[in-house]
Parts: C-alpha cells; structure tokens; sequence
C-alpha cells in the first residue's frame, strides 16, 4: 500500500514538472525571433514528460527552421518514450532535403541518442548519402547506438570507399596501426565529388566502428580480420 501511495506522489510530481514547464514554455515561446523560441524550445526538452512530448512533437512538424532543429535535438532527451520518438522522428527525417540539412542532422543525432534500434534500418539507409555531413550524421547515431547489426553494413561501406579513394592498395595485407586513429595514405580528392565523399565519409566509419567495439582499428581489411574472430562471440 505504501509503495503504491509513493508511486502515485511521483508520478504527481512529474505530472506538476510538466506542467510549470509548459507554462514557463507558455511565456517563453511569445518570443519574436526565431532564436528565442528556439530556445524556449530546448528548455522545455529538459522536462521529458507525455506532455511535453507532445507538444515538441507538434513544433517539430511545423516552424520556422531554428525552432525546427531545436526540436528535434530535443527529442532525444525523451529515451524514456522512445517507443513513440523514434518514428516521429523518422517520419520528419523522410521530408528532409539538400535544403534541409541541419534539421537532418539533428534528427539523426536524436535516433542515435534515444537508443533505439529500430532506427538502424534508417539510419542504414543514409549511410551512402550524397552529403557526407549527413552521411557522417547516420553513422555517428549507429555509433551510439552501439548495436553489432550495424558492424558488416559499416565495414562493407569502408571497403566501396577505400577502393574508390586508392586506400585499399595501400594496406592488401591489413598493417595499420591502432593508434593513429585515422584513414592510412588516403589520397586527396580533388575535385572528383564520388572521391571526396569518400575521404569525409571514411573517418566516420571508423568512428562509429569504434564506438560499437571499443577497438581502434583503421582499414576495412583489419576490421574483417578482428570482427571475423569476435562475431560470434556471446556477448555479439
């Protein structure tokens, strides 16, 4: 009985969290610029609740770009409705563009933060992006993620890029060094768009890889090596 009655104070107290949120929010989004709601915005993803949810959700769908993007940073912080985040977000995510590229940053970066890996074919399908920031973005949130599912797609991305860049002729029998924490003898790549994509792109894999594993490894031939003898390890 006593447990239940605690319960219940809790959840009051969240519900009254909310709701000096909201009114603080209230006052703060009459705001005129863009910035100020924006920030009016991020404030309130401070205070994860149904409630709050519900009205970023609504904001997210329809606003000036500024309080838009804030928006969507902020719904990563609600892990606890992930469940319900994760495919608004993606939903946004679908009406992004070239001309929208910071909101998709932002909206991957929050799939990475809410954990959830339901967001991995998603963010698998912006791996090979034409923009390598945006690219970068998805491969930064499977980073986060740190699901094993996203180990192959990752390594299999390295071994197109590095073939493109000439990098896989410089490393056939996987000598690289776990301390460089970069791409080894990546060429430059001048103004071929498909080549210069790959050398922004590459050290985001790396990145996330490392993530996931923990490792330091920095060529697709070392990663087939380390994750052929750990893949079926139970903890994989």
């Amino acid at each position: 009985m006593l447990t239940a009655i605690l319960l219940l104070a809790l959840a009051g107290g969240n519900d009254k969290d909310a709701e000096d949120a909201l009114e603080r929010f209230k006052t703060a989004y009459k705001n005129t610029s863009a910035a100020g709601r924006a920030s009016a915005v991020t404030e309130l993803s401070k205070t994860p609740h149904e409630k709050t949810l519900t009205k970023i959700e609504g904001i997210l769908a329809s606003e000036e770009m500024p309080v838009r993007i804030a928006a969507a940073k902020g719904l990563g912080n609600f892990t606890d409705y992930k469940k319900k985040v994760t495919p608004v977000l993606i939903g946004a995510l679908g009406g992004t563009g070239k001309d929208t590229m910071d909101l998709a940053i932002a909206i991957l970066d929050a799939l990475g933060k809410l954990g959830d890996e339901s967001a991995l074919a998603t963010l698998q399908q912006h791996f090979e992006d034409k923009e390598a920031k945006i690219a970068s973005a998805a491969l930064a949130a499977a980073g986060d993620l740190k699901s094993s599912k996203a180990i192959d797609p990752i390594v299999e991305l390295m071994k197109k890029y590095e073939k493109i860049t000439g990098a896989d002729k410089n490393d056939k029998k996987g000598k690289g060094s776990k301390d460089t924490g970069g791409v080894v003898s990546i060429p430059g790549g001048g103004e071929d768009p498909q080549k210069k994509l790959a050398k922004d792109v590459l050290p985001a894999c790396i990145k996330a890889l490392t993530a996931i594993t923990k490792e330091k490894w920095t060529t697709s031939n070392e990663w087939v090596i380390w994750w052929g003898r750990h893949k079926n390890d139970p903890a994989k």
